[in-house]
């Protein structure tokens, strides 16, 4: 099972609601970014982030707390709250979030996630379905749809998505437990990854979660009131569940000259999305771009067109943050795992190879 430590962002600041009432608010810390490395430390390997105001508002509206939280930690974020457009899709991927949630606008307009997963792949975008008493809750959980949480489940999966967060909102905040119930219903039905949100207080719920075989549970205020401690949950719950796992050539030691180099003195670099395994670009390396992404956790490469170093992403703003390097069996070809800010490709598409020669059915 996979958990997702959440934080909640009002004003700046991390916050927890009562029911997602906007007048039951408790303040945490004036620094999100700071719970965000402490939840990596503590070994999570995915955070939970939600725009309070943006959900509330119809837009982004904390976006450099966003970002800021992103820059902290080298493990992949989720975002919801506010996503209303395609350019607000685009506007949360290029802070470097790794997937976006998306709320109000599923059940608005359920063609809009399809045209979301065709644009941004469906890796990148997640519905939240959120309910009261089994209907499907929007714009900031202010009003009440005339769907239920099933029916919208469903309709999401032949849309082609492939996550689901699932908050029943009468737990929310109220460290009562979680909905394993309806939950499971919903996962049962589609198939699909649902994630638990809402109401999670104490390590037998997350373990209640796992039995149903439910893919993932947010934990937010047991988290800050102590009734869960991270690391624990994670030793017990997500043992051998890892996004990243290489051995990187930092902590191997290996030095640029025990590389085996082409003609121009230089190494190819396969760059890969760091979660999903997406092939993104590929490019090269001397000896100056990889002592330098070493030093600086940013992938820095020689274009051979320019005849000079490359940092990826300092004139586009789409840069790539390291996540892990691994050097093949003959040393001739390194392979980067990277968090990619917006789009890998100087066309914009989000990976160089987005053109197919040939498919075959077999």
């Amino acid at each position: 099972m996979r958990l997702y430590p959440a934080i909640d962002i009002k004003d700046g600041k991390c916050v927890r609601l009562k029911k997602g009432l906007f007048n039951e608010v408790t303040v945490y810390s004036d620094k999100p970014y700071e719970i965000a490395e402490s939840f990596e430390r503590d070994g999570a390997q995915f955070i939970h982030t939600v725009d309070l105001d943006g959900a509330l508002k119809g837009r982004g509206v904390n976006a450099e707390t966003i970002k800021k939280i992103v820059n902290s930690v080298n493990i992949p974020v989720q975002m919801g709250g506010g996503v209303r457009t395609l350019d607000n899709i685009k506007e949360v991927l290029d802070l470097g979030v790794y997937r976006v949630i998306i709320g109000t606008k599923a059940v608005e307009n359920p063609d809009f996630i399809k045209q979301a997963i065709e644009q941004f792949g469906p890796e990148h975008i997640v519905v939240g379905v959120d309910a009261k008493d089994g209907m499907v809750a929007i714009e900031g959980w202010e009003k009440v749809s005339d769907k239920t949480a099933l029916s919208l489940a469903l309709a999401m999966k032949d849309m082609g998505v492939q996550t689901i967060v699932y908050t029943d909102i009468s737990k929310d905040g109220m460290l009562s437990g979680p909905n394993v119930e309806q939950t499971k219903l919903l996962s049962d039905k589609t198939g699909i990854d649902i994630i638990a949100s809402g109401g999670m207080s104490c390590m037998d719920d997350l373990t209640h979660i796992n039995d149903a075989g439910i893919h993932g549970a947010i934990i937010g205020k047991a988290l800050y009131e102590k009734k869960i401690i991270l690391k624990d949950a994670v030793k017990h719950f997500e043992s051998g569940f890892s996004v990243l796992k290489s051995n990187s050539l930092e902590k191997a030691n290996m030095s640029f000259n025990e590389f085996k180099l082409n003609e121009d003195g230089l190494i190819p670099v396969i760059v890969q999305d760091y979660v999903s395994n997406e092939v993104l670009m590929l490019a090269y390396m001397n000896e100056e771009a990889y002592t330098k992404t070493l030093e600086t956790g940013v992938m820095t490469y020689y274009s051979r067109s320019r005849q000079e170093l490359w940092v990826k992403g300092l004139t586009s703003g789409h840069y790539q943050y390291v996540s892990s390097l691994d050097i093949d069996c003959d040393k001739d070809t390194i392979l980067a795992r990277v968090r990619q800010v917006g789009a890998a490709c100087h066309t914009g598409n989000r990976s160089c190879f987005y053109r197919n020669l040939k498919v075959w059915n077999r």
